[in-house]
């Protein structure tokens, strides 16, 4: 079991909830099952007053734990007490953070504003590269693309891939965009996947993993090839260590929208489970998007637009815990 640590209550937009994991009483399916408590967990004030459209995978830089969504922005959290470091806004359609080196992280988002392109072009976004520990903007700008293609980047979250600004693959649905920064040029690339067929039974994919719907004796599971099985209808989020058979995933138990968990697995089964505290009653059940990440030391997970929770990994280094 994780122990809980202390957590930082000194300021409102990081104000700890109680981090003790609801009682698992009533939850059948877990039975059996370690229960895990969180080292910290915060609700962040939102930005803008808007739908959770988008929600990225929470990812630690150094001491900071950086998280994207549409109503909180972009927000880099302490590490190890979950204290809000910075903020930046994001808009609703923003890209993960991209992280190029612990000093330079980029960022894509909707522009403050409207903002003027080229002659036969169109701003399409805006981007921004942050110094993430010792917050500071190393530059920032417009993205634009031909007129012609502006059809196929209407709404919908931005993905980032590549190590070289000056060579970054920019995606939305299924247009790709070779990105040169810091001009902001975004050309037209013709390589876009093809979309492949998912199997009826598959509910997450994380990589080359698989998770799928099983039915055994009239009751609901989630697995995954060489995996655990977990009690569930199907997998809000998955995150999984790099090269490693270990990860985190969110189950959504039944579709009263209100029972959720986080299961911690390795290459020995289950290690944990976190049953994630109701969302708030306004707004009618967790219908909005989650997220989840794992690396080697650490489980964390963003959920109810803001809620961001930090656990100590199972298979972290034993003077990590």
């Amino acid at each position: 079991m994780v122990g809980c640590k202390d957590r930082e209550r000194s300021t409102p937009a990081t104000l700890a909830r109680d981090a003790a994991a609801p009682p698992i009483a009533g939850w059948p399916e877990l039975a059996g099952l370690s229960l895990a408590q969180p080292d910290w967990l915060v609700e962040l004030t939102p930005l803008a007053p808007r739908p959770s459209f988008a929600i990225h995978p929470p990812v630690v830089v150094g001491e900071r734990v950086v998280v994207a969504g549409s109503r909180a922005g972009y927000r880099g959290l302490d590490l190890s007490r979950g204290a809000e470091a910075w903020r930046r806004p994001g808009g609703a359609w923003l890209s993960a953070p991209l992280v190029l080196t612990r000093h330079d992280v980029v960022l894509v988002s909707e522009c403050d504003g409207a903002v003027a392109a080229p002659p036969g072009h169109r701003v399409v976004a805006c981007f921004e590269r942050i110094d993430p520990i010792a917050i500071a903007a190393r530059s920032a700008g417009r993205i634009y693309t031909p007129d012609e293609k502006v059809g196929c980047v209407v709404g919908g979250a931005w993905t980032l891939a590549g190590d070289d600004p000056a060579a970054l693959t920019l995606g939305r649905d299924t247009c790709r965009f070779a990105l040169e920064l810091p001009s902001g040029r975004a050309q037209p690339r013709s390589d876009a996947p093809a979309p492949s067929p998912v199997a009826d039974d598959v509910v997450a994919t994380d990589g080359d993993a698989v998770w799928r719907q099983v039915i055994d004796a009239g009751a609901s599971y989630v697995a995954r090839e060489a995996g655990p099985r977990l009690p569930g209808l199907t997998v809000l989020a998955a995150g999984r260590v790099p090269g490693r058979d270990a990860g985190a995933v969110v189950v959504r138990v039944d579709a009263s929208l209100y029972r959720d968990y986080l299961a911690a697995y390795d290459g020995t089964g289950v290690a944990w489970v976190w049953p994630l505290p109701s969302p708030p009653p306004a707004d009618g059940g967790r219908g909005g998007p989650t997220a989840v990440s794992a690396d080697a030391g650490n489980v964390i997970v963003i959920f109810d637009a803001g809620r961001v929770a930090r656990f100590t990994a199972p298979w972290a280094p034993p003077t990590a815990r």
